[in-house]
């Protein structure tokens, strides 16, 4: 991450030469909390981008403004005592349709502040901007609220140091952005639901640090909604809170996410709603791929976490959707190369954390160190025949498998290569389900987990082997005589379930629905799994 910081202070640098000042009461900007100043405002950017750059002033007073659109050089600053207020009448906001498509040509099209393929643009200061998300206007008007900001295909673009208030959808969209620096933001964004904190899409070099976010939705999260790319991304020292998901990769993961590192950042109970509700957010960590897309080297470390539900939350799935209409459909995806270490989280439920991919699409190369967990406990061990759900389309959420986990603290399913090195699950109260559970996983160490942890691996199918007849389309099995009544399920190369079954008394599969390839079953008997490949010729 040394190049970000080289950038920083490359970017630094040039904003900070002496630069012309316009003043936006100069243009007959009038800060009285109810003039409309849309045109004098964006006169006043106009004319510091035709002077070849400079800083856009707003002094003290509330100054009420629809759609602004920022233009290369331009260094936006809400001074101390200065307010920039989103107008409630949505004639002020425009339609603006972004020139690359994503999948957020389904959301609103309308932003208090815009900025498409400009360069070396900022917003600073030490005001607020309140984009006004809890008015009626909003409530009233749920499919065509505006951002806060939105900033697209731009290249060298800094927020640093405002207080920012309740946008009426997120806060800010950051997509395919080249160099991005994101300091010192104080966000409350608190109204009716998708209210985001800092959202990075697509984009490249980034830099996140000393950030508070409380939010309604996710305050901080890495995403792809088009097949343009996010990489080289560090978030530090931030604290974050939400009755979503807090720290979070996805859930639109329609490109590759690669080269992250989080550390050194706070989860805390969300205090900020409207309403004064304090749910405990979702989930701390959520990293998921379930698009198509893929992610990669990733480190999360040095977090501390209270106020949530489920601490950690990794998954690869296969929801599959399209980022447009015309979009081919995209094969499953991959997650591999995760680290998380140096966790400290106090969990409000015992839905348990989980790792977990698809059938014959495991999650690669996975290592937790050092985490330290509590949770409440009090649960009795799951029935013999209890069965956790594929959900392979599901939105990858901690719940996606309802509120109970075999595991009382760390649920393991489809995983290749996985390290656990001092991790600790401490209930509040006596749990009869044992700490960890691993079904479908390879390469499992775990010699290092806390003393006291129980650790359940399936072993009935281990070997199960398949004897496909193509004379008479039947598929033998040869399976221990104990999982007579195991359910089987068969999945082509995509992930797709095609068949759901039992097996038969004589151990056989019919199969002649299936055209020639390659093809999966998934067998369960109670908590025993395992999936096995064969061809059908």
């Amino acid at each position: 991450m040394k190049n970000l910081y080289i950038l920083l202070a490359i970017l630094i640098q040039a904003f900070s030469a002496k630069a012309q000042v316009f003043d936006v009461s100069t243009y007959g900007a009038v800060g009285d909390g109810s003039t409309v100043n849309t045109i004098a405002i964006q006169a006043a950017i106009d004319s510091c981008h035709n002077a070849g750059g400079g800083i856009v002033e707003v002094p003290a007073g509330n100054f009420v403004t629809g759609t602004l659109f920022l233009k290369s050089n331009v260094t936006f600053h809400i001074s101390q005592g200065g307010t920039v207020t989103g107008s409630t009448n949505l004639a002020d906001y425009p339609d603006v349709h972004p020139l690359k498509r994503t999948y957020t040509d389904n959301y609103s099209q309308k932003s208090v502040f815009y900025a498409e393929g400009q360069s070396n643009i900022a917003v600073t200061g030490e005001g607020t901007f309140n984009g006004n998300g809890q008015s009626v206007t909003f409530l009233l008007n749920q499919n065509n609220r505006p951002f806060g900001f939105r900033f697209i295909s731009c290249t060298n673009v800094r927020y640093e140091g405002l207080n920012l208030r309740h946008s009426a959808f997120w806060m800010m969209h950051n997509f395919d952005i080249d160099t991005l620096v994101i300091k010192n933001l104080n966000i409350i964004n608190q109204a009716y639901g998708n209210n985001d904190g800092i959202d990075i899409d697509g984009c490249r070099h980034v830099l996140v640090d000393s950030c508070f976010a409380d939010c309604n939705d996710d305050p901080m999260v890495i995403k792809t909604t088009s097949p343009i790319g996010s990489s080289d991304i560090e978030i530090k020292n931030c604290t974050v809170a939400t009755y979503s998901r807090a720290l979070k990769i996805g859930t639109e993961t329609n490109g590759p996410i690669n080269n992250v590192h989080i550390h050194d950042c706070t989860v805390q109970l969300s205090t900020n709603g409207p309403f004064g509700s304090s749910t405990p957010a979702g989930s701390g960590i959520n990293l998921s791929i379930v698009d198509g897309g893929s992610m990669e080297n990733v480190l999360v470390e040095n977090i501390s976490m209270s106020g949530i539900n489920t601490p950690l939350f990794v998954r690869l799935g296969n929801r599959a959707r399209k980022y447009t209409d015309t979009a081919a459909m995209q094969p499953v995806g991959f997650v591999r190369n995760i680290e998380i270490r140096n966790v400290t989280a106090t969990a409000s439920s015992n839905i348990s954390s989980s790792i977990t991919g698809i059938p014959n699409y495991p999650v690669h190369n996975v290592w937790l160190r050092d985490v330290d967990v509590t949770y409440p406990g009090g649960w009795s061990q799951v029935s013999s025949g209890f069965a956790v759900p594929e959900n392979e389309t599901g939105k990858p959420d901690a719940n996606m498998f309802g509120d109970t986990l075999p595991a009382a603290g760390l649920y393991l399913r489809h995983l290749d290569s996985v390290r656990l090195e001092r991790v600790c699950f401490h209930p509040q109260q006596p749990d009869g389900r044992p700490t960890i559970v691993s079904d479908d996983v390879a390469h499992f160490d775990s010699s290092n987990v806390c003393n006291g942890s129980s650790i359940a691996a399936n072993s009935l199918f281990k070997s199960l082997r398949l004897f496909p007849n193509p004379v008479n389309d039947v598929l033998h099995i040869d399976i221990p005589s104990s999982a007579s009544s195991t359910e089987v399920t068969v999945y082509n190369t995509l992930g797709r379930l095609l068949l759901n079954a039992e097996i038969k008394k004589d151990n056989t599969l019919d199969v002649h629905q299936f055209s020639s390839g390659l093809y999966f079953v998934r067998f369960v008997n109670g908590d025993n799994a395992a999936t096995r490949p064969f061809i059908k010729q």
